[in-house]
């Protein structure tokens, strides 16, 4: 393998030495991309997505030098929760740059291993809903909310989703939920400010937040 300058860089990056087996980097990878930042959705925090930018260039930028070695496209020496970050975080890393179709074929194939991994699910969401397939990401959010109802960003994105869609009254009582959660997030009153400004009527509203209020309790 050749040590060059920016592998050298991205080794200490990645904080392990160079000429480290492939295992050691995915092991120091993971480790660092399994942060608290990066425990959430974070497409949006453009310092912690800068962040993960840089963890997961040093990766690519050393696993570049390794492409003659077979072990490096091998998956299935290393554990199924392993192989599912890996996946994700390329997902991840094809949606903050803004390639949204492979950003899609890595979410659908770290799903395919975990159905019930929450963070997969909502990340598929915001992808639909960049796709403007409003119903679709309704779906992927409500089953994420079934695997936690206490993530205040999953009933952020459910009523973005119904504002696009033009039901503002669900997506009020998503962000009154979500406010409940997380009373210190600004960006939420200000969706709220701004639908409660000219509030729309809706004889289902009602019955909506009394579901809604059982449901979170």
């Amino acid at each position: 393998m050749e040590n060059n300058n920016e592998t050298i860089r991205s080794f200490a990056r990645l904080g392990i030495k160079p000429n480290s087996t492939i295992t050691e980097i995915r092991a120091a990878y993971l480790e660092k991309t399994s942060q608290k930042q990066f425990s959430k959705v974070f497409v949006t925090n453009e310092e912690i997505v800068d962040e993960f930018k840089r963890f997961h260039a040093a990766y690519v930028s050393i696993m570049r030098n390794y492409s003659e070695t077979d072990e490096i496209s091998d998956l299935s020496i290393y554990p199924p929760d392993q192989v599912f970050k890996l996946i994700l975080n390329q997902g991840i890393y094809f949606m903050i740059n803004h390639n949204y179709l492979k950003a899609g074929e890595k979410f659908q194939e770290a799903y395919s291993l975990n159905k019930n991994n929450e963070e997969v699910i909502v990340y598929l969401g915001i992808l639909l809903l960049k796709r403007k397939n409003y119903y679709a990401a309704e779906k992927y959010f409500l089953k994420a909310i079934k695997i936690n109802r206490d993530n205040d960003d999953t009933w952020v994105y459910l009523g973005d989703t119904y504002l696009k869609a033009e039901k503002k009254s669900k997506a009020l009582t998503m962000f009154e939920t979500a406010k409940r959660l997380n009373p210190q997030r600004v960006d939420i009153a200000d969706k709220i400010g701004l639908l409660t400004t000219n509030k729309p009527k809706d004889k289902q509203d009602s019955f909506l937040k009394r579901i809604i209020n059982k449901f979170i309790k």
